[in-house]
């Protein structure tokens, strides 16, 4: 699909004029900064060096006051606590982090349930509740779920088990009537920062202990590198309180004293190396989310728990393993998905604004990495429902312009989605509903948004963040784009435009793609290597997956447009100035 390029809206010279002169940065830089909202010496400051900011008081957290002071009772009367998470990386990490925190520093007593995907479903559970009672537990705290859990609530209640409840999904309209909710979501909170991920919530949970019982503040720091992995993974904006959270919780990577931890990136070879945003994507979280894809998600959080290197280095394995297997099933999935939507329902990019597929027994571990996949290659808001015994259970991600939080809300209200098991947020949510309602839900689904959305949204969008000469990249720029990081949603990667661009020299095509499904497809997409030159300027470049404009640009040759990013390359020791294409045209 050819992308339409968005450049940036005039920025006013005055205020880049006055910005150079208070900071001393280049005009490029200011230019970057302010288009992203940047636009004080003081706001800067606190960009480029996230750790001058200061964490927001947990206080002005809705209800946190009430979750503190129960905790606090539960540690005086030394009750028995339940900690109930999520089988996602954002689950696992607030999980570990808070058992972690009453065992070692409240000693207080403390279990912890990651309910099973495929046997028990998201979030509280009435028989999960029960065994809670059973085994003597006064107090359930959640995790990342529990904002749409009523009647759970209601059944703990009545067994005389108080709930607490800190999320960061979007409530419905009644409230759980939990002893405390403690989510930034809730219409009656007024915390200034609205996008904290579920670790960022059970964080702040933490701050707030911490001050009501007048502990160390430092101790905060000791769960740091948890909540970025949680953070990081959960595609949270990369803004405000995150990038605080992040920034701080990279570098306490580099050097980290978790053994579970350390143990995942000695496997991956990340060991007391830089850390970035996306080795977290792309290597840690992966393999802590397959073990949940796949089974028993417990595992991932006994190896953020474990103090032994060899059960960490055993528990590291297992999660290979698992990720492997969910690569295979990932790749069959989507083969058999696409072959469905193209074959079958053939797929029209003019008519069709959303795609519904599903079949029966997909394996449920995987129906949110398919639904991304299908996001990324039609550009269309994307729903995998995987059949069993009469029961679908959907996955569904969307693309900027489309809640589908929004559009599923209005399909449950037609009675064609089950109560159970439905929530999520502007980008991702899941659901169960009854298979012989799919026909119906794909109908309205593809309705409500062909409706409801303008056709522009659907136009696939390159944002350009600033449009410069070769001559105005250099080591300079490098260092000061690195003060960026690290890079997420609301704070991508800059994205730069450059015209009247020639190619110096041949051609490569290099690489194979990893994407199973072409594999087995027999399509070869491999990734451009070339020389880009504008007037005495000459950079290397690569293009992934950008074969397919090999003939055009061999052709023409010269004045073309490009989009890139700008990174610094190291090969065999030296380093390099490298653009990454995201575009190339004429």
């Amino acid at each position: 699909m050819e992308k339409k390029w968005e450049y940036p809206n005039e920025l006013d010279s005055s205020l880049i004029e006055n910005l150079k002169n208070q900071t001393g940065l280049p005009e490029t830089v200011i230019r970057l900064l302010a288009a992203r909202n940047v636009a004080t010496k003081e706001e800067i400051e606190l960009f480029l060096y996230p750790e001058k900011a200061s964490y927001h008081e947990p206080f002005l957290l809705k209800d946190m006051d009430k979750a503190v002071s129960r905790i606090t009772e539960a540690l005086v009367n030394r009750e028995k606590i339940e900690i109930w998470g999520d089988y996602d990386v954002d689950g696992i990490t607030s999980t570990a982090m808070l058992y972690l925190f009453f065992l070692k520093w409240l000693g207080l007593k403390v279990e912890y349930v990651i309910p099973n995907r495929e046997s028990d479903g998201y979030g509280l559970s009435k028989a999960g509740i029960k065994t809670a009672y059973e085994n003597g537990i006064t107090l359930i705290i959640t995790v990342d779920c529990g904002i749409t859990s009523v009647n759970e609530v209601e059944y703990a209640k009545s067994l005389g088990v108080d709930v607490i409840i800190t999320d960061h999904h979007e409530p419905d309209k009644e409230l759980p009537g939990a002893f405390a909710i403690v989510d930034p979501k809730r219409t009656d909170c007024t915390y200034p920062y609205k996008h904290l991920a579920g670790v960022g919530v059970a964080f702040k949970l933490i701050q707030g202990v911490l001050i009501k019982n007048d502990m160390p503040p430092k101790i905060i720091s000791e769960f740091i590198d948890i909540a970025t992995i949680g953070t990081a993974a959960d595609i949270v904006p990369l803004i405000g309180e995150n990038r605080k959270i992040v920034s701080e919780g990279l570098r306490h990577l580099e050097n980290c004293k978790n053994v579970g931890i350390s143990a995942l990136l000695k496997k991956l070879n990340f060991y007391q190396k830089k850390i970035k945003v996306s080795n977290i994507l792309f290597g840690l979280a992966p393999r802590l989310n397959a073990v949940g894809r796949m089974g028993d998600a417990n595992r991932a959080v006994k190896l953020l728990l474990s103090n032994d290197p060899v059960e960490a280095a055993q528990i590291v394995e297992e999660l290979e393993t698992e990720n492997k297997r969910r690569r295979e099933f990932d790749t069959d999935t989507l083969a058999e998905a696409i072959r469905i939507i193209e074959d079958q329902d053939h797929f029209d990019p003019v008519h069709d604004k959303a795609i519904v597929v599903s079949n029966e027994n997909w394996h449920v571990g995987v129906i949110g990495i398919v639904a991304s996949r299908l996001v990324e290659k039609y550009y269309r808001p994307s729903v995998v429902i995987s059949i069993n015994n009469g029961v679908g259970k959907g996955s569904c991600r969307s693309i900027p312009g489309v809640n589908i939080y929004d559009v599923l809300t209005e399909c449950y209200k037609l009675n064609l989605l089950e109560q159970e098991n439905f929530g999520g947020h502007d980008y991702a949510a899941g659901f169960e509903i009854d298979s012989k309602n799919i026909p119906a839900f794909k109908s309205k689904f593809n309705e409500i948004i062909k409706t409801n959305i303008p056709v522009k949204d659907f136009d696939q969008l390159l944002k350009i963040d600033l449009e410069i000469k070769f001559e105005d990249i250099n080591s300079e720029l490098i260092e000061k784009l690195n003060m960026f990081e690290p890079f997420g949603t609301s704070n991508e990667q800059p994205v730069f435009a450059s015209d009247n661009i020639e190619i110096s020299g041949e051609i490569k095509i290099v690489g194979n793609k990893s994407d199973g499904y072409y594999k087995k497809q027999k399509v070869k997409e491999n990734h451009l290597k070339l020389k880009l030159k504008q007037n005495d300027r000459i950079f290397e470049a690569i293009g992934f997956n950008m074969a397919d404009k090999y003939d055009k640009i061999s052709e023409i040759r010269s004045n073309l447009k490009i989009a890139y990013y700008i990174e610094e390359n190291v090969w065999n020791g030296n380093s390099y100035i490298q653009l990454k294409l995201q575009d190339i045209t004429v």
